[in-house]
């Protein structure tokens, strides 16, 4: 008997050991180490100097990159993380991430007015990507008076891999400034009052999902014949201009209303459809929609490349998908749907003339169902990092192995002792 529990006191100071290695490995920085506990953006707003700043956006650049490699759905979590968690958003110090033009693809507190806006004539942000043209990869921080309060403060900025391969995409952090600012470069987005607006899509869900059918259907069809005008006003050169003015689809208003706006994909001769534009997230443009499972098994690019046509052909499709006005159906799973709640997409294939035939763009957008279950998953919480695109949790398996060898043990020492 005494063996054994000798046995058993050995696992457990084993699996003791153990079940704390996944947990300190968790915090990981730049280089691989991570021993120093993260810094937040309450921790840069109160320290103000280079050192916390730098740090805070190296810490969001690792969870960045992490989600990159795990795919567009794990960037869309973490870019709404950006937007809502204190740990990346507090007061005056948030997170912006831009493209190589300056135009804002995900803005702490800014996101909807200003998405495809250029932030690259505001001095300090041009600062910082003069800077960063001689970085060679590692972030850069630059000094500047706020523009309420003439206090000197620190922003730092590092570029890093866009989910568009072979791009880099700016992060910028603890950089503050006013919405209205004059040196803002507005995307120009000519006046248009579609028939049916996304503000009426999300109405028609309070009638009946007949109804919600039929007004989306209408309202993916107001999108197309709007980039099919555009697209004749010139040979090739038309349609470039028509997708060079695609962001206005993001902007807030009649083509995005709360959990409702548009998505445009293009069916390459390979058969893989590529992601035009994300009208709720735009880092998805330029990825390849291959193989994205929700969480029923269901592939949703194959789906749609399967029901929509071409020239006026299309057909609704269900799947689950992450609904940006619920925060508890975030899915965080390498080639999986980004999210858990719903959703009823109408798509469409429409031809160019200009491209010639074989040359498909499929439009799209989508209503939600309610979540079919409360217990749509635990999330983190506000202790410790969790690296976005860690997935499973093999540290909890410990633990619980952890658990139930304590608990023999205890028994075991509970029936030897009352053998005395």
């Amino acid at each position: 008997m005494k063996g054994l529990r000798n046995i058993v006191i050995t696992l457990v100071v084993v699996l003791t050991i153990t079940a704390f290695f996944p947990g300190i490995s968790a915090f990981a920085d730049a280089d691989g180490s991570h021993s120093s506990p993260p810094t937040t953006a309450s921790e840069a707003d109160s320290a103000n100097d280079r050192h916390t700043m730098e740090s805070f956006v190296s810490h969001a650049k690792q969870h960045i990159d992490d989600a990159v490699s795990g795919g567009g759905g794990e960037l869309s979590a973490f870019f709404r993380q950006m937007r809502t968690e204190e740990e990346w958003n507090n007061g005056s110090v948030y997170l912006i991430t831009l493209n190589q033009l300056g135009s804002v693809t995900n803005h702490g507190i800014y996101t909807s007015s200003l998405f495809n806006d250029s932030l690259r004539h505001l001095p300090d942000v041009n600062e910082l990507f003069s800077l960063l043209e001689n970085a060679q990869g590692g972030p850069v921080c630059h000094q500047y008076q706020h523009y309420m309060d003439g206090s000197s403060r620190w922003t730092c900025a590092v570029e890093y891999d866009a989910v568009l391969g072979g791009t880099k995409s700016v992060l910028i952090g603890g950089f503050d400034h006013a919405e209205d600012d004059q040196a803002i470069g507005r995307l120009e987005c000519a006046p248009y009052n579609p028939a049916v607006t996304a503000e009426d899509v999300t109405a028609s869900q309070f009638i009946s999902e007949s109804q919600s059918r039929e007004t989306l259907r209408t309202f993916v069809k107001e999108a197309i014949k709007r980039i099919v005008a555009l697209a004749e006003q010139g040979s090739g050169g038309g349609l470039r201009s028509a997708l060079a003015k695609i962001g206005c689809l993001g902007k807030e208003g009649p083509w995005k209303f709360g959990s409702i706006y548009l998505f445009i994909m293009r069916d390459r001769a390979t058969g893989d459809p590529t992601v035009i534009v994300n009208g709720n997230n735009p880092e998805f443009t330029g990825s390849d929609f291959v193989d994205v499972l929700d969480e029923d098994g269901v592939d949703i690019g194959a789906e749609i490349l399967k029901v929509a046509g071409e020239d006026g052909a299309g057909d609704f499709v269900e799947y689950k998908w992450d609904n940006p006005l619920i925060e508890e159906d975030d899915l965080t799973i390498p080639g999986m749907s980004p999210g858990r709640s719903p959703k009823i997409s109408y798509v469409e294939g429409v031809t160019f003339s200009s491209l010639g035939t074989g040359t498909v763009f499929i439009f799209g957008s989508g209503i939600y169902k309610p979540l079919e279950a409360t217990d749509s998953g635990s999330s983190d919480g506000d202790d410790g990092c969790a690296i976005a695109g860690t997935g499973s949790k093999p540290e909890s398996t410990v633990f619980n192995l952890f658990l139930i060898v304590f608990s023999l043990c205890i028994a075991f020492w509970w029936k030897d002792r009352s053998k005395k």
